[in-house]
């Protein structure tokens, strides 16, 4: 997903000069519920089961979930098994047959009595408004929209148009991630609720990771959802979006909206196991044992709602999740691995490195190659930090969308008719879609990991909201640093300077044969007019 909607805000601020739009939010009202969350209770079954998975094991226990099939079923089984409530923090929640599934198995709990809570950032909710409307108009459901666009809301770039004014406000985002069922488990990390996130897209899809935690991690991120939740800058929908429809009617459309969900994400079958040997949640959950999960320490770390206030624009915020991971670098005693989709170091992450290279730090960094990456322009303002990296002695690796997609579709299971299909989902057309990284990842002298919704760019540390957890596990070290070394042996371009002068190289191996571009390898000529044309224009601070 565009993280600006770049073409839009074109479009909008064009017409925003042609006819001076301007709007503003209305004052909060004076009352709007105030809610705090609902701590988890043996008295649930899911209470119950996060209890036995802690044991003596540590503070927290957690588990990966590599694949999206597994993250969605995590979600879902959580979703059907939940008895007080479930909160839903998104940065994006799309109207698509993935948010269809997943606010169908939402709507289910909340007839079963069960209080729901939705915060949505504002930025695609044009098309989703409607959705949001008729979920609302469910019994215990409440749906609030974070720093939203005042008018023009049927469409993205009148929503522009009508902010002009107001365009250093609209322009900062809630980027968190988060889902939590009774108080007893939660997933967070990378991934939006979108069809592009869990394969069930033609043209573009993400690899990404997610975590399912449980234990004293939890209460950290209900905090943070109600902070988010009760901000001021959170308005509840129907004071943004007003509707004359009846709530039957709404509740209407809303089973006919998400009729489409049918099937679309079938039960994983029995036996199955992801990429580390996990079994889906929802197996796990049926089968009444204790659940497999590694233990830690998880630190919590969120910025705050008044970052859109504009308090961490010069980038020296010392509260920011950002600032929080730099500072877990800069305790590294002998390597990081860094995983981003987008990276923009600016003159300052430049320096951090160089000063970490200078100390013995071994620095590394798998992102997002120009071809597989859906934001160009984020790439070419990384292509410029390129060559100062590798003089530095970062390793570097770009991500070759080509075999990374071949390696989600190597990565099978057995569908219910005993035919082989992608572990990424059955019945899906992995075969013309795009595959790219969206991972946030972080490991720290193989025993700290950081996951999360933070990128390594100046958009995540200077204008938009985002939730990390830095834990410490040197069993989950291990794994994330084997999905990264997967990912870079199996679909990725090695990057190396040539001599002479400083001419960068891609360098791929495929079956023991290496194979050398001078040229960025992949790249159509709409996408270098398009930087042509446009990079020059944008600033790094956007990006």
């Amino acid at each position: 997903m565009n993280r600006i909607c770049r073409a839009s805000l074109s479009i909008g601020l064009l017409l925003a000069l042609l006819v001076q739009g301007c709007a503003s939010l209305p004052p909060p009202s004076q009352d709007r519920r105030v809610d705090v969350a609902v701590p988890a209770s043996t008295g649930t079954a899911l209470g119950r089961i996060a209890a036995q998975a802690l044991g003596a094991g540590g503070p927290s226990a957690f588990r990966p979930l590599p694949l999206s099939a597994y993250s969605m079923d995590a979600r879902l089984a959580l979703a059907r098994r939940a008895q007080s409530s479930i909160d839903l923090q998104y940065y994006l929640l799309q109207n698509d047959v993935t948010g269809h599934a997943l606010l169908r198995a939402v709507k289910d709990a909340a007839l079963r009595g069960v209080r729901v809570r939705v915060l949505v950032d504002d930025m695609y909710t044009a098309d989703s408004s409607g959705m949001l409307q008729a979920l609302a108009a469910y019994p215990h459901v409440q749906v609030r929209l974070f720093n939203p666009f005042p008018a023009g809301r049927a469409f993205a770039a009148t929503r522009w148009a009508f902010s002009l004014l107001d365009f250093a406000r609209v322009n900062h985002r809630m980027h968190n991630k988060m889902f939590i069922a009774d108080g007893a488990f939660a997933v967070a990390g990378g991934r939006n609720i979108a069809n592009e996130y869990f394969f069930h897209d033609e043209k573009g899809n993400f690899l990404d990771f997610d975590l399912l935690l449980a234990g004293a991690a939890i209460p950290q991120m209900q905090a943070v959802f109600d902070t988010y939740w009760n901000s001021p800058h959170s308005y509840p929908l129907e004071e943004i979006e007003a509707t004359r429809k009846p709530p039957q009617v709404l509740r209407e459309d809303f089973e006919t909206l998400v009729a489409d969900a049918d099937g679309a994400y079938p039960a994983l079958p029995p036996g199955a196991a992801d990429l580390l040997g996990y079994a889906p949640l929802s197996s796990d959950l049926a089968d009444r044992t204790p659940l497999k999960m590694l233990h830690g320490q998880v630190d919590v770390m969120a910025d705050s709602p008044e970052k859109v206030g504009g308090r961490a624009q010069q980038g020296d915020d010392p509260s920011t999740v950002t600032a929080h991971v730099i500072d877990a670098m800069r305790a590294a005693r002998s390597d990081i691995t860094m995983c981003t989709p987008y990276f923009i170091p600016g003159e300052r992450g430049l320096t951090l490195m160089s000063e970490l290279r200078r100390t013995g730090r071994r620095m590394s960094l798998l992102t997002n190659s120009l071809s597989s990456n859906d934001e160009p322009l984020a790439s070419a303002a990384y292509a410029r930090s390129r060559v100062p990296m590798l003089k530095m002695g970062i390793e570097i690796d770009e991500v070759d969308e080509g075999r990374l997609k071949g390696l989600a579709m190597r990565t099978t299971g057995i569908d219910g008719d005993g035919s082989e299909q992608s572990s990424e989902g059955p019945d899906l057309p992995l075969k013309d879609a795009v595959g790219r990284s969206h991972a946030k990842l972080l490991v720290i002298d193989h025993r700290w990991s950081f996951v999360g919704s933070m990128n390594m760019d100046l958009r995540s540390s200077r204008l938009n909201t985002e939730l990390g957890l830095i834990i410490d596990s040197p069993a989950l070290a291990k794994d994330i640093s084997g999905l990264i070394d997967g990912a870079r042996a199996m679909g990725a371009y090695h990057l190396r300077l040539a001599q002479p002068g400083d001419r960068l190289q891609w360098v791929r191996v495929e079956g023991g044969a290496e194979t050398v571009y001078d040229d960025e390898p992949e790249v159509g000529i709409a996408t270098r007019l398009q930087l042509l044309l446009l990079s020059p224009f944008v600033s790094d601070s956007l990006l």
